[in-house]
């Protein structure tokens, strides 16, 4: 029997959080809150159903910190799942402290290119693939923006993401030259994600997605939740995505386990990438469902994990 520890950042820590942390909005703290344990019953519903584990959900007790927590645990189990974003180097402190158990998810040079999504984005012009501009006051002289999306370097889904309309405003916020954000072209389009779990040498499709995102009066963007897109759809991103998830995956060492591509379809069908999730996202929820089959189950099975039925 294998011990298996569930961690998510934001619900193993809910004795000690009695507000949003002050980088968030309550807004986005609940709606984090609420994504981390959908995602959490998600996994914990598929991998109660392998006979060979034993699986604990982490949870942290009143004062412990998360170091704390994973200090007492690590010890005591054999594999770790994470789930945490990549803001403020979370989701690699998380991997450290794991203290080389088996990790269910993409190694540190992974999660460190992907954790910075200016780095991301330049490594990804690099190998030839589509993705916005990063706007600047020079990228300005040489093309006209006139809509933009103000977003964290490390952020995580659409918090502290903002759509800023009109030239003179993408100035006023260059200006500001806040050095932890970045300005990027709006690029118009349909959002979709798409899941992969990656191994060693390749990678299955889990599924395409489409992503709901609004924004309110202020610009401010907001996660609406994802829906698998129907067969046809389907095949046809299937077609599109399948060479650029190639090279990504060729040339990004260390994606291992569930991965999540944002990207846009453009409207003359060629394909944006946005970012690159290093670990579970909201599109695991209702995986196995809609393909008959135990996705985490899947997942273990690619880290060659002896056994597991």
């Amino acid at each position: 029997m294998l011990n298996l520890l569930i961690f998510e950042s934001i619900t193993a820590n809910l004795k000690n959080i009695k507000k949003s942390p002050k980088l968030l909005s309550q807004k986005d703290f609940m709606s984090m809150k609420m994504q981390g344990k959908a995602m959490v019953d998600a996994l914990y519903s598929d991998l109660k159903h392998v006979k060979q584990l034993n699986t604990t959900i982490g949870k942290q007790r009143f004062g412990e910190n998360a170091l704390d927590f994973f200090s007492d645990i690590i010890p005591k189990v054999d594999l770790v799942w994470v789930i945490a974003p990549e803001s403020d180097g979370e989701l690699e402190r998380f991997h450290i402290a794991s203290q080389k158990k088996l990790w269910i998810g993409s190694g540190l040079k992974a999660i460190r290119l992907a954790s910075n999504k200016l780095e991301t984005k330049k490594y990804l012009k690099s190998l030839g693939i589509n993705t916005p501009d990063k706007i600047t006051f020079k990228s300005l002289k040489k093309k006209k923006y006139t809509k933009a999306v103000y977003k964290p370097i490390d952020g995580a889904g659409t918090t502290d993401t903002y759509i800023i309309e009109t030239e003179k405003n993408i100035i006023n916020t260059l200006s500001k030259k806040r050095s932890c954000f970045f300005l990027e072209e709006w690029v118009e389009g349909t959002a979709y994600s798409v899941s992969l779990n990656c191994n060693n040498s390749d990678f299955e499709i889990l599924s395409i997605n489409k992503q709901y995102i609004t924004s309110n009066h202020l610009g401010k963007l907001f996660y609406g939740g994802v829906k698998p897109v129907e067969n046809k759809m389907f095949k046809k991103l299937h077609k599109s995505i399948l060479p650029i998830i190639s090279l990504i995956a060729a040339n990004i060492n260390g994606l291992r386990g569930f991965i999540g591509i944002d990207f846009i379809l453009k409207e003359n069908s060629q394909i944006s990438i946005i970012e690159i999730n290093p670990r579970l996202t909201c599109s695991y929820i209702g995986i196995s469902k809609y393909k008959k089959s135990n996705a985490a189950l899947k997942i273990l099975n690619s880290f060659e994990i002896k056994n597991l039925v």
